[in-house]
């Protein structure tokens, strides 16, 4: 993540021993010597100039950063940079008082401001960290208690305190749900818990590391395995190649191909056809682990009957097809049974390996949902993600709509930073179909989030129209909605 700091004195020199590594910083100062002190302090970017140009906060990357703040000994400076960085769309914007009487002029920004050196530099740091809710130095400032959120993608989630070991820290309280908790070692850490750690204050860095750290989990929590069907040449050189893909590219264990029984079939020759199958599909694929699953048709048996009792992860099937109306009774009838056992699927389109994942930015459950997804695949693909946030025209919704979009951009771009994956911000107004088709393009994968809970209310909504005329791979990823 970007930050842009303007004014290089003692409260940026301590803002600079605390943020996190995710930061990339550039500081802006019209004097030489305070820049070499700050650049003494950690590896930062630095711009000789005025903080209230336009060009200069330009120049240190303003359209791309994530935060800015304003600590310069100036208060027009600094009043005036973040009206820039506010008209520029910067999610974080907090700036720091020259002088006190001074206040109200930032607070009509309505902007985070604080005083004096290190406390500013305290409460900075609390807005620009995501994961961080607090902090509060104590022992004559030799320690320090520091409040913690557990995200959905951190690596304690789920994990007993007996397990984290420490001779210089401790998880001292547990908020859940407006909850107090006192944590014993039986004590197992949740999502979205808010956690106070006491520790001594020379490690404060490795505490922030262990709790602000995430991992890439998906299908972990849906499942273990990646299943798909496979009965012919065409499932092979389609959906059974895209599901090879998706578990290399993924936390699955393993990769369950289904089949109708040989054994079941009278006849022979597509018997045979089964048994080469199976044979052409292992080959080039080693490092996947491949189990067959023959089920009898007869039987009632299907991919979604073994998905139930199989730990799977994702369901990996064929774009739906036929003419538009069965298109869309084959897409409701797939989600409706999927969102029964909570099950994302990957409408497969044969174009793979992925060159680009695109996912909606929007500050809703199925967004949410979706940019998580997207975030976990893109660590294993090693690829970038394109952000995409749709807005009406302003003259229908307001200009309010447009600031929303640039915050729910950057919020995924917040989330990804934390595991070092890119997102490209892409703002477009109109038909949110027709920009997703774009962004997407040929050889990329659309992550969506879909309703558990009533899919059919979907279709055809963004997720039928945008599988009615795609030609790429979508991914669909239940949520609470």
């Amino acid at each position: 993540m970007k930050a842009i700091v303007v004014g290089a004195g003692g409260t940026t020199r301590d803002l600079l021993r605390r943020l996190g590594d995710l930061w990339d910083v550039t500081v802006i100062d019209t004097d030489d010597e305070r820049l070499a002190l700050a650049a003494e302090v950690r590896n930062i970017a630095v711009v000789r100039g005025d903080g209230s140009s336009r060009v200069i906060l330009d120049q240190a990357g303003l359209r791309q950063a994530d935060a800015l703040v304003a600590a310069s000994n100036s208060d027009a400076v600094n009043l005036e940079a973040c009206r820039l960085g506010l008209d520029r769309g910067v999610l974080r914007v907090v700036a720091v008082a020259a002088d006190p009487e001074q206040l109200s002029d930032y607070r009509e920004l309505k902007l985070p401001v604080f005083s004096p050196d290190r406390l500013t530099a305290r409460r900075i740091e609390i807005n620009l960290e995501p994961r961080r809710v607090d902090s509060a130095a104590f022992a004559d400032g030799m320690a320090e208690a520091i409040e913690f959120r557990i995200a959905s993608d951190s690596p304690l989630r789920g994990r007993a305190l007996r397990d984290l070991h420490s001779e210089s820290w401790l998880v001292a309280a547990i908020l859940r749900e407006g909850r107090l908790i006192v944590p014993h070692g039986e004590s197992v850490l949740q999502t979205d818990d808010r956690v106070t750690v006491v520790g001594a204050a020379s490690d404060f860095s490795t505490i922030v590391r262990t709790f602000s750290t995430a991992e890439a989990r998906f299908p972990i929590d849906f499942g273990k395995h990646v299943a798909v069907w496979m009965e012919s040449e065409q499932d092979l050189s389609g959906p059974v190649e895209e599901a090879f893909t998706i578990t290399r590219n993924s936390a699955a264990e393993s990769l369950l191909v289904v089949r109708p029984d040989p054994a079941s079939l009278r006849d022979e020759s597509q018997a045979e056809v089964l048994h080469r199958l199976v044979e052409e599909a292992t080959q080039g694929h080693e490092g996947v682990d491949v189990v067959i699953r023959d089920v009898d048709p007869a039987q009632g048996e299907d991919l979604l009957s073994i998905a139930e009792s199989a730990n799977v992860g994702v369901l990996v099937s064929a774009q739906p097809g036929g003419g538009l109306p069965v298109r869309r009774r084959r897409l409701g009838k797939l989600l409706n049974a999927a969102s029964r056992v909570n099950l994302p699927v990957l409408l497969a389109s044969g174009q793979h390996p992925y060159q680009r994942i695109v996912a909606p930015a929007r500050e809703t459950p199925a967004g949410r949902a979706a940019g998580r997804v997207a975030i976990d695949l893109a660590v294993h693909a090693n690829l970038p993600i394109i952000g995409v946030a749709v807005v009406p025209p302003a003259f229908i919704a307001g200009e309010d709509v447009r600031e929303e979009a640039l915050r729910a951009v950057a919020r995924l771009r917040e989330e990804a930073a934390v595991q070092g994956v890119t997102v490209r911000r892409r703002i477009r107004q109109g038909n949110p179909v027709r920009a997703l088709q774009e962004m997407v393009g040929s050889g990329g994968l659309l992550v969506l989030g879909y309703p558990r809970h009533n899919p059919t209310t979907m279709v055809p909504g963004i997720v039928g129209h945008v599988v009615e005329r795609s030609n790429s791979s979508i991914l669909l990823v239940p949520s609470e909605e």
